[in-house]
């Protein structure tokens, strides 16, 4: 087949992966709002925190964009996922519980989607696609995502075995996406600035959150 050939067919064909893709993402973004809500009614008590936890909704948007086909397209996927996750989410609320979402609740948890869906989106490409440092950084993150959300349940919920799983299935991160053991070595030195980056944006978030209260 000739080289015009091949283009023609891959021009056919890029609409269609679009299309595919773009569905993956709702599809995905949408069923992590619902199975959160009815997550926290179906989990036993103390459990059910793991359905009122962020970092699961950032692992979502860290996959898709390893499945995505460049960083543009992973930035985008996370944010469109995260997105239609808290439609599923307020959609079951008002379903099962007849209200919807309040404008405080709206404005900060999707000022969460916008800044975490592109920046665990394209940490999930950079693991897939990357290599060395970048690769570890992106894994690193999510492990230290997932660390972090651990350590603050641990304080704040009275059986500290849920943080605690938290904290070691973070740990467990680079044991399960690293690549080799040098990538393994670099993940866990790289999940010690992402823990200090991680602590810089629960402040931000906390100050988000008493800001938007009052609206």
């Amino acid at each position: 087949m000739s080289q015009d050939g091949v283009a023609s067919r891959t021009d056919r064909s890029a609409p269609g992966k679009a299309w595919r893709l773009g569905l993956l993402v709702v599809a995905a973004g949408l069923a992590t709002g619902i199975a959160t809500q009815l997550g926290q009614s179906v989990l036993p008590d103390g459990w059910s925190q793991v359905a009122n936890a962020i970092s699961p909704w950032l692992v979502v948007a860290f996959l898709l964009g390893s499945r995505m086909p460049d960083r543009r397209w992973a930035a985008l996927a996370g944010i469109a996922a995260l997105v239609r996750a808290l439609v599923g989410y307020y959609a079951m609320i008002e379903l099962r519980y007849g209200y919807g979402a309040s404008t405080s609740s709206l404005l900060l948890w999707g000022s969460a989607a916008v800044v975490g869906g592109p920046v665990f989106g394209i940490a999930g490409w950079s693991w897939r696609f990357d290599d060395g440092w970048r690769r570890a950084a992106a894994v690193g993150l999510l492990a230290a995502c997932v660390i972090a959300e651990g350590a603050y349940l641990v304080v704040i919920l009275p059986d500290p075995a849920v943080g605690a799983a938290f904290v070691v299935v973070g740990a467990l991160v680079p044991v399960v996406l690293a690549r080799s053991a040098a990538d393994r070595g670099r993940a866990y030195v790289a999940v010690v600035p992402a823990l200090a980056l991680g602590a810089v944006g629960y402040f931000v978030f906390i100050a988000l959150a008493n800001l938007t209260a009052g609206v």
